[in-house]
């Protein structure tokens, strides 16, 4: 029953710790889904305020303010959930990536194939910076903000990506560096370095039975739908994020912020 009831009711702070670089606090919001009537404005300001008591170093939002259920109220309620995205602050900054409903779920993005798209707007009125490709230098590490893999919907099984892995490109070898990447398709395929790739998209397969996801939408199935996983020298968190797409539950996973702990 709490699996079900969670997205109306209740989330939780996960807690991952990642050997990589300096030590920094970094606050993971994912997935909101205001689409859904369950995660409303009054929820996000909740969710803020117990990132905000966590007193992380940098704060990110990995994407999907849209998606769930079609109808007239959605927009008023994507509208009201961002407004509550104000306040965030840390002393690195608030960054984010978009997810693929902030393009596929945007009619005249989805036309053009192009930006600029409704999330977008909402979040930088917001006081966050949207990275799309593009990496920074934040002093004790750098950052990236990979475009949605998986932006705009061609067939039942592809879709067109916004991504471009060149990002990277510019980010000296050796630097400690932070990926932000919606879904985590990309994560077997980028180079072997040291880094740490934050993912949403999942839900952690937002039904989850004996602890394991039935599905998730990515081209690796499973492999990567929840949780820490290492290879060669870089690593990747998943979030299960906080909202519902496709259908309005989550059974076996409680809605999370994920806190992740970098230690040298």
């Amino acid at each position: 029953m709490a699996g079900v009831l969670g997205p109306a009711l209740r989330f939780r702070v996960v807690r991952h710790e990642v050997a990589l670089g300096a030590p920094l606090r970094v606050a993971v919001v994912s997935d909101l889904h205001f689409g859904f009537a369950a995660n409303t404005a009054a929820r996000a300001a909740l969710v803020r305020a117990r990132v905000m008591a966590l007193a992380p170093d940098l704060v990110v939002f990995l994407g999907d303010i849209a998606g769930g259920l079609r109808g007239p109220g959605k927009v008023a309620r994507v509208d009201a959930g961002c407004a509550a995205l104000a306040g965030y602050a840390a002393p690195l900054g608030c960054y984010a990536v978009l997810g693929n409903h902030d393009w596929d779920d945007d009619p005249a993005a989805r036309a053009r194939r192009d930006g600029p798209n409704r999330a977008t707007a909402l979040l930088e009125a917001a006081g966050w910076r949207v990275l799309e490709n593009e990496a920074l230098d934040l002093g004790p590490v750098w950052l990236a903000g990979l475009g949605s893999q998986r932006a705009f919907r061609t067939g039942a099984w592809r879709h067109i990506g916004r991504d471009d892995a060149a990002v990277l490109d510019g980010v000296p070898e050796g630097k400690p560096l932070i990926l932000l990447a919606h879904e985590p398709d990309v994560f077997p395929d980028l180079a072997d370095r040291a880094m740490l790739v934050l993912s949403g998209h999942t839900h952690g397969g937002q039904v989850r039975l004996f602890g394991r996801a039935l599905v998730a939408p990515s081209r690796h199935g499973t492999a990567y739908a929840l949780g820490h996983y290492r290879e060669g020298r870089r690593q990747l968190v998943v979030s299960g994020g906080l909202g519902c797409s496709t259908i309005p539950l989550r059974v076996g996973i409680e809605p999370e912020i994920t806190l992740v702990t970098l230690v040298p």
